[in-house]
């Protein structure tokens, strides 16, 4: 119970620490998809169509306030679902044999978790980034269930489910197999053990692996993450069809390249703030293990 407490209120604080570090980029990214604009104008749009500079943090305290949450919950079913995989094998060589698949299967599932629990909270916040009436985060909440109903919550769940479910997997796959090559070597697990990640090296090992591994993840997505914004922006539900019928209709009025909208801003977001989730991650883990005195050999 100790060790789902501690990846609940870990990922939390990780969660939290990814949000503050890239909204603004997140809000740059989400408006060239919204409305097919490059950079440089979308960050004139948001800038004056939002009264200046707090244009970019429009939305934030949503996702601030809900992502520690939703995060802590995705990095306890990680957690969880691991080491119930992991207590499964019957020898070392056995659990070393299936660890690959094992952490591919429970970040899939955590991705799974994540695309029910976070779906409401990704169509508010897309609604106060791209469009101006819309006020208080409860107010744009409230107003969807009235426009549209319980289920305006989950307008875009199928391209979300594209976007986080199988990549999920692959993004913890990546970050733990490049922390996996530390641990061979035995420098960070001195240091989780101490409850710290202490030397800058430490650091610089656990932010390179995370901002790798959302890179990774986000490779192959974008097209599916455009559409999510598309639909989960658009008001009457009658416009997008499906998930595939807002693919062809994107193509047909704007070109195939506007599946790709928003790639660079998105690469340059997740490099920061998937080192800082995952700094803030095993640095409050560390913690959380020192102050229940769990070894985390």
């Amino acid at each position: 119970m100790q060790l789902i407490t501690c990846d609940f209120i870990s990922g939390c604080f990780g969660g939290g620490c990814g949000v503050l570090l890239g909204h603004p980029l997140d809000t740059i990214k989400t408006w060239q998809q919204f409305s097919n604009l490059r950079i440089r104008t979308s960050m004139y749009k948001i800038v004056t169509c939002h009264i200046g500079i707090r244009g970019f943090y429009r939305g934030m305290f949503f996702p601030l306030i809900t992502s520690g949450a939703l995060n802590s919950v995705v990095f306890a079913v990680y957690g969880q679902h691991l080491r119930n995989l992991q207590g499964l094998c019957k020898s070392r060589s056995m659990r070393e044999r299936e660890w690959r698949a094992h952490v591919m299967f429970a970040g899939s599932v955590a991705g799974a978790t994540q695309v029910m629990f976070g779906c409401p909270v990704e169509i508010v916040k897309v609604r106060l980034q791209t469009l101006q009436y819309v006020g208080h985060p409860w107010l744009c909440l409230r107003d969807i269930i009235v426009r549209e109903g319980i289920w305006g919550l989950y307008r875009g769940i199928t391209p979300m489910m594209w976007r986080d479910v199988l990549p999920y997997g692959v993004y913890m796959l990546v970050y733990e197999y490049m922390i996996a090559i530390e641990k061979r070597l035995h420098h960070i697990r001195q240091d989780q053990k101490a409850g710290t990640i202490g030397s800058p090296y430490e650091a610089s090992l656990v932010a390179t692996a995370g901002a790798l591994a959302g890179v990774v993840s986000w490779m192959f997505i974008v097209p599916f993450d455009v559409v999510k914004t598309v639909m989960q922006s658009e008001t009457d539900p009658t416009v997008h069809k499906s998930m595939m019928h807002c693919f062809r209709m994107l193509v047909r009025r704007y070109g195939w390249r506007s599946l790709f909208r928003g790639s660079i801003m998105i690469i340059a977001r997740a490099a920061p703030v998937n080192s800082a989730t995952f700094l803030g991650y095993e640095w409050c883990l560390g913690k959380c293990h020192q102050y229940f005195t769990i070894d985390r050999t």
